[in-house]
């Protein structure tokens, strides 16, 4: 009965793109008035159709005006009837993306937190953006390295997971291992990191997971390992376009690692620049571009400089010589030619 629901849901998604639709028992399908769109009076306001419903977040009910004959009926249902939601992301939601990556967390927690605050009573509900938007604001925790606020949002959301979400589960998993690499924990966050790899098959946490391992394993100066674990995002995860400045960084970093007298052939300080240009040159907003042009001689700092905002759509392609095997690599690095 479930998988039939949400079959139906799948559905009816593109006949409902363009608006907010709750579903309830017997398919019966409300749309909804969205909270997160103003007009252009100051200050502004909700925008309010009367033909749609309102949700009600403090009183946990949704209401809807029906017109029969010349009386208007409300109609009231409990949020927790709720079993299905269409709703396109909330521009919110997206912004306090960018603002992560741009390295702006407290512009990102003041986009965040409406959108935790509307969906919590819909986080279990299939559609709804809670989990999505908790993560985000986990991010920009980090981003602030506020432990003390971080370790409190993780407690909540642990107070949350009664196991019918396994997703949080693992991303608060993920969130702890964070706070591990804080407390230079290194070789527990490699550890357990790899373990929670080999059980995992959302796109976005593995890109995260292996951001933490090649982030620990560059700390611990096995940059071959390292550099093999950072590749893998862009290759395999390139869909996570927020993580893929810090895995080019990384392997920038990891390449300058492995230079010296016994690779001076292989011209691995060239090798590390051509990625650090390409993240200026891609990702010009993001914090580790900044980083980047630390590390870049000035010649090609300034070529990179140059070439920013010529490339919109960046496609990553490795070269066959750093490219990670797809069987392991982070485990059993390449071996580099002497």
């Amino acid at each position: 009965m479930r998988v039939a629901h949400l079959f139906l849901i799948a559905f009816f998604a593109p006949l409902v793109s363009e608006a907010q639709t709750l579903f309830f028992k017997n398919n019966e399908r409300w749309e909804v008035n969205d909270p997160f769109k103003m007009d252009k009076s100051l200050p502004p306001k909700p925008l309010i159709d009367p033909k749609k419903a309102m949700i009600s977040t403090t009183k946990g009910t949704i209401e809807r005006t029906s017109r029969q004959g010349d009386v208007d009926m409300v109609l009231t249902k409990k949020i927790s009837e709720v079993e299905g939601i269409v709703w396109a992301q909330p521009e919110k939601l997206a912004q306090a993306q960018i603002y992560v990556s741009r390295g702006e967390p407290n512009l990102a927690l003041d986009e965040i937190e409406p959108v935790i605050k509307f969906f919590e009573p819909l986080k279990k509900v299939p559609g709804s953006w809670w989990l999505k938007a908790s993560m985000i604001k986990l991010d920009a925790l980090d981003r602030l390295e506020n432990d003390a606020a971080i370790s409190s949002f993780l407690e909540n959301l642990e107070r949350a997971d009664d196991g019918t979400l396994p997703e949080l589960s693992t991303k608060i998993k993920v969130a702890r291992l964070v706070q591990s690499y804080r407390k230079n924990e290194f070789e527990k966050v490699i550890t357990e990191s790899t373990e929670l790899i080999k059980s995992v098959d959302d796109v976005e946490i593995l890109a995260r997971l292996h951001i933490l391992k090649g982030s620990s394993l560059l700390v611990t100066k096995k940059y071959e390992n390292a550099m093999n674990t950072f590749l893998r995002v862009p290759v395999f995860y390139g869909s996570q376009v927020e993580q893929i400045p810090k895995a080019l960084l990384g392997a920038a970093q990891a390449f300058r690692g492995m230079d010296g007298p016994t690779t001076k052939e292989q011209k691995l300080e060239e090798v590390s620049n051509r990625y650090l240009r390409n993240l200026i040159t891609n990702y010009p907003l993001s914090k580790e571009a900044e980083e980047a042009k630390k590390l870049l001689p000035k010649e090609e700092r300034i070529a990179a400089e140059a070439d920013v905002g010529k490339i919109k759509d960046a496609e990553f392609i490795p070269e066959a010589p750093v490219k990670p095997s797809t069987d392991g690599a982070e485990e059993k690095p390449q071996e580099m030619s002497k």
